[in-house]
């Protein structure tokens, strides 16, 4: 059996429609929890008469607000084998859970397993989030989410379903000030667990104004680096090898990167910049300079859409490897 995990807060408006995607299913086995997260609006009563309805679904009542505290009030109470997320205001498409469990069934080496989205905004102003969509749906196979995993969350949350038994060897979400599903992914692909997404747009993503990537602290630039610079340390720690870290950026972002990472306990010995940019009384290498592959690492800070793909072609291109001698975090 499959649980899946709906947490929800005030969400009269879309609740109904996602619930309804779920009953679609043509997948049968599964219970769906949903989670009232101190909800104030009519949310509460839709859930409830779901229930009513379907004796597969329950809801479930988490007074302390958070999405990680319900999900974790959800990950208590489940039941099945399999654990599928679902969010209050997106659609799940009829065969989703039916080929998820199926290939989870088949390929027992992978723990994670996501689905590409389908993506729908209400803003007018939309086109930083269908890029995220676009790019998170170019990552199919584990080692892409491996190597990808600090530039951003690799996969979408609401379209995972993970083994049950990953929560009890590694631990279940992060209740604190960070973006909960991208801790947990970093976390677990720490542990060692694999990531795979299906090439199918399974999962209707709805961008809107109230969404919680748009206006929760949680999700903001700041809390996803200060999340994932901790575990690019630990990482490089057990990857350099007495080899020097260069940094690839020298903007004023880049630098303040750059301190929390030697915060971490990685000493940054040199910058490198296509413009030829450096940092005060910090040595320099210009760009057609970095050393052959195996003799340093490149991290690059730069975050301008779209660069990170330029900086890796190029510096493959000088026959460095991503996720051995360079890697991607912004």
């Amino acid at each position: 059996m499959t649980t899946i995990l709906l947490p929800f807060h005030n969400s009269a408006t879309t609740i109904d429609v996602a619930v309804a995607s779920i009953a679609a299913q043509t997948y049968p086995d599964w219970e769906l929890l949903l989670i009232d997260n101190a909800s104030t609006d009519g949310s509460s009563a839709i859930a409830h008469h779901w229930a009513e309805r379907d004796q597969r679904i329950r809801v479930l009542h988490e007074p302390r607000i958070g999405i990680a505290h319900a999900l974790n009030t959800g990950l208590a109470r489940a039941q099945g084998t399999y654990i599928a997320r679902m969010d209050a205001d997106d659609i799940s498409h009829p065969e989703r859970l039916a080929e998820q469990v199926a290939y989870l069934d088949a390929h027992p080496r992978i723990g994670v397993l996501g689905t590409r989205t389908s993506f729908a905004s209400t803003m007018s102003e939309h086109r930083g989030m269908q890029a995220f969509v676009q790019w998170q749906n170019a990552l199919l196979s584990p080692p892409e989410h491996y190597v990808k995993r600090f530039v951003d969350a690799p996969l979408a949350h609401p379209t995972v379903i993970f083994r049950r038994e990953l929560v009890e060897l590694h631990g279940g979400y992060d209740t604190g000030p960070l973006p909960e599903d991208h801790e947990l992914w970093l976390r677990w692909m720490e542990a060692g667990v694999r990531f795979a997404k299906l090439p199918g747009e399974l999962l209707t993503w709805n961008d809107h104004a109230g969404r919680l990537s748009r206006t929760h602290a949680n999700y903001s630039v700041d809390a996803f680096f200060a999340t994932k610079v901790k575990y690019l340390a630990r990482w490089l720690r057990r990857k350099l090898h007495g080899r020097p870290v260069i940094v690839a950026g020298t903007s004023v972002l880049c630098q303040e990167r750059t301190a929390l990472l030697e915060a971490e306990g990685i000493a940054v010995a040199a910058f490198t910049d296509v413009k030829g940019r450096g940092v005060p009384d910090r040595p320099f290498v210009p760009h057609l300079e970095l050393p052959p592959a195996g003799e340093a690492f490149v991290v690059s800070f730069i975050s301008q859409r779209g660069t990170g793909d330029r900086i890796a072609g190029f510096l493959a291109g000088r026959g460095l490897v991503e996720g051995e001698d360079f890697v991607l975090a912004a």
